[in-house]
């Protein structure tokens, strides 16, 4: 988060199990709880707002969005290269 960026407190009780496993990731990663739960709400916040927006498409937008999906899938160049290296067992 920005420093610069504006915020405000909030207060809500937790169960203590769950504060000692917040507090116990926050200590393994050497950040704050706040940033731990703030990061963790956040999160879960966006992905339902994903699950739950409509994509509205032109018709054209719509077929050219069902021709990538019905296209050969294509390997990315990460992908390739990875594949290409020698495994440590090797």
């Amino acid at each position: 988060m920005l420093a610069a960026e504006e915020r405000k407190q909030i207060q809500f009780r937790i169960p203590l199990r769950s504060l000692a496993l917040i507090d116990r990731v926050a200590k393994m990663e050497g950040r704050t709880r706040t940033d731990v739960v703030v990061e963790a709400a956040t999160k879960y916040a966006e992905e339902a707002l994903l699950d739950r927006t409509n994509l509205v498409w032109n018709e054209d937008a719509f077929k050219a969005f069902e021709a990538a999906l019905q296209a050969p899938a294509q390997p990315s160049a990460y992908i390739v290269a990875a594949r290409q290296q020698k495994r440590v067992w090797e």
